[in-house]
């Protein structure tokens, strides 16, 4: 099948933020940037990679939840996203496995997105499922049969995408396909569209704003 046109020019930086469980997240970022490292990171990660004449810059985040982390530290890091994806990242990536249920922890996941960069964060949000050939049905059919992950993706604006990771020679042409929607997702709010530092410092004073009125 032949990929897509790019829809931008070669030259033109795409900058991504990866948010997820370190099995998953690890395995897309690496499907992403055609690395077959799988690791994970404590700290923000920045790796940069050229596809198609289009330089991507991803930035990895830390992973809410495990046992040994503190929740402060990593939302300190999830902010810590914006500046290392300067001027700001166009899109911000969820990444799920479709293997695993959509569970209390990942909705908290979300609602911590949302809280820490604010009420406008889901028009940058993008969920990446992968593994949808272990699924048997259309990634569709998968997310309207559960509510919480379903309005996820209306919150998204129905931006979601598919990996399928199973192959051990990453797939060129589905990561093409995920530039492409993000690509188009700049086009449409104009090429300076990326969620900026002066978004993040607004979420800010609005979070200290509803704390202040909840005391």
């Amino acid at each position: 099948m032949a990929s897509e046109e790019p829809l931008f020019s070669a030259g033109e930086e795409l900058r991504i933020v990866l948010f997820g469980r370190a099995r998953v997240k690890n395995s897309a970022r690496n499907i992403i940037l055609g690395g077959t490292k799988f690791e994970t990171t404590e700290k923000c990660k920045v790796e940069t990679a050229f596809i198609e004449g289009q330089k991507v810059t991803v930035v990895d985040t830390p992973v809410l939840f495990l046992s040994d982390t503190n929740e402060e530290d990593v939302l300190k890091e999830f902010k810590k996203s914006i500046s290392l994806a300067a001027p700001g990242p166009h899109v911000f990536l969820i990444v799920l496995d479709v293997r695993d249920k959509f569970t209390q922890e990942l909705q908290k996941m979300v609602k911590l997105i949302r809280s820490t960069f604010g009420k406008n964060t889901m028009a940058y949000t993008m969920v990446l499922f992968s593994y949808e050939n272990k699924l048997g049905i259309p990634i569709e059919d998968y997310f309207c049969t559960n509510k919480d992950l379903h309005n996820v993706i209306i919150q998204c604006h129905w931006k979601y995408h598919v990996f399928d990771i199973t192959d051990k020679a990453p797939n060129p042409d589905q990561v093409k396909s995920l530039l492409n929607k993000i690509n188009g997702m700049i086009e449409r709010r104009g090429k300076d569209g990326s969620y900026t530092p002066e978004m993040l410092q607004q979420a800010e004073k609005e979070a200290e704003k509803e704390a202040k009125q909840k005391a």
